[in-house]
């Protein structure tokens, strides 16, 4: 029997070919450039924009006191952090993508960023109760070390449910996971507004801007509680590679490779909700980057997994930047949340998406 660790399918397996060696190059410092460039812009621009000198005075200390805090203290943790959101929104998506042969899977649209920021809601309520203070501000920290993984729980019970009865006939189907994923989110959202409208606290106005996807006061505190979870899923994502390219066949043709295909799907399923989920925990649900970017990546990349996988950290990462960064400078000295500018990004993709798979 073949192994599938050693197993690849065709070149053609998703139609489309994989490009040559120097257009992949090409694609991959072109990503890598546009990401350092977005880093730098969101580092340099704001409500008052900084010269490069001053950037860099701020970043090595030679600066005043003022520009240093806003460098290091304020805007290039939050560029980082948003970085690190976009890989894994990208990544979930691209993963869920992959998993249900559907270009419509992403974790929003799935109801997982939903499930996840309704535990995480009530985690939070609890958590106030329990370290009850005045400032809604000063349980920040305390927040952060367990919001993850109650998010992540939510995430995870919500993404069973929507592939289980994304089911039909023991096959998974696509629409059918869609459509059900698009009302159990709706379900999830009602109750989340439900659980905060019970609640009625003053630190509702902090959950609201956290449901809104907003990296506003992201501190390296938020980086530091996001990172670990980054590197498990990027190392869960490369034990993944060579199975992922065996299930882009069909389920019997995989099975005979010898492929275990229930397991390596939920092994791929748990990933991709560790993904999403904790990043939902620390800057809450920021849609519609797993839907963009992991169709780009598939787009300019072909069939080739793994450099469908680097497109997609790099231009996870550019977009939320890009994004966080629009927010905070179109409108000045207003800030539009970065799910809000992804949303206004993704809505149209996906109806375009919608209306070729109906």
């Amino acid at each position: 029997m073949t192994n599938p660790v050693t197993t690849r399918p065709p070149a053609g397996a998703h139609g489309v070919q994989s490009p040559g060696t120097g257009p992949v190059s090409r694609l991959l410092l072109t990503g890598g450039l546009s990401l350092v460039v977005v880093i730098i812009a969101g580092v340099q621009l704001g409500a008052v924009d900084l010269t490069w000198s001053q950037v860099w005075a701020g970043l090595t200390g030679d600066s005043s006191q003022h520009v240093q805090r806003v460098v290091f203290e304020l805007r290039l943790p939050r560029t980082l952090t948003g970085a690190l959101i976009g890989i894994h929104f990208a990544l979930s998506g691209w993963l869920l993508q992959l998993l249900s042969r559907n270009p419509l899977a992403e974790a929003g649209i799935l109801g997982i960023s939903a499930g996840a920021s309704l535990v995480a809601v009530i985690a939070f309520i609890i958590g106030d109760w329990l370290v009850s203070s005045e400032n809604p501000y000063s349980n920040t920290s305390f927040a952060l070390q367990y919001l993850p993984l109650f998010a992540m729980a939510g995430g995870l019970v919500t993404a069973l449910a929507v592939y289980f009865l994304g089911m039909r006939h023991g096959h998974l189907s696509p629409v059918k996971m869609t459509l059900t994923g698009a009302v159990v989110a709706g379900m999830l959202h009602a109750l989340t507004t439900g659980v905060l409208a019970f609640w009625g606290h003053a630190h509702t106005e902090l959950v609201a801007q956290w449901l809104a996807g907003s990296l506003y006061g992201a501190e390296w505190q938020h980086l530091h509680a996001l990172l670990p979870w980054t590197l498990i899923g990027m190392i869960g994502v490369v034990l993944l590679m060579r199975p992922l390219s065996v299930m882009q066949l069909d389920d019997q043709h995989s099975r005979t490779l010898g492929l275990g295909l229930n397991r390596w799907r939920a092994f791929a399923l748990l990933i991709a909700t560790l993904l999403a989920a904790s990043a939902v925990g620390v800057v809450g649900p920021v849609g519609f980057i797993g839907l963009l970017i992991p169709h780009i990546s598939r787009r300019l990349a072909g069939a080739n997994l793994p450099v469908q996988l680097v497109l997609c950290v790099l231009l996870g990462a550019v977009l939320a930047v890009l994004a966080d960064l629009l927010g905070r400078t179109v409108f000045t000295p207003y800030e539009v949340p970065v799910g809000v500018v992804s949303a206004v990004l993704g809505v149209p993709f996906f109806l375009y998406l919608l209306s070729r798979q109906t």
